[in-house]
């Protein structure tokens, strides 16, 4: 079993989020940082409890993609919806950090 060093898997979230608000929602960049890196501040502990479980095998993929979805920080974007982005393109941004974060963990643990 190898070591995963979860600092590291922090700032990799944390830049792929910035990459994500830059490329997808460029009008609403800074708001959309702040809630992607707050979302990723709010789940850190579960994410790296979620990481050991992909690790030791006692979750998969599709657990973390559920815990994910049904976690109540992901739906917040506080900063997004205050500044007046359409639901619809709140939700891509949500769906894409979900498609991040999974891809991020499970690509370290070579799932």
């Amino acid at each position: 079993m190898s070591v995963i060093d979860f600092n590291q898997v922090v700032n990799e979230l944390v830049s792929g989020v910035e990459s994500l608000a830059k490329s997808s929602l460029k009008d609403y960049e800074k708001e959309a940082m702040a809630d992607g890196k707050e979302l990723i501040d709010n789940t850190k502990t579960d994410l790296q409890q979620w990481t050991k479980e992909l690790e030791t095998g006692s979750m998969n993929r599709e657990d973390v993609v559920y815990l994910l979805q049904e976690d109540e920080d992901l739906g917040k974007m506080t900063a997004l919806k205050q500044a007046g982005l359409a639901q619809v393109h709140i939700d891509e941004f949500r769906n894409s950090i979900i498609n991040l974060v999974v891809t991020t963990i499970t690509g370290l643990i070579k799932i």
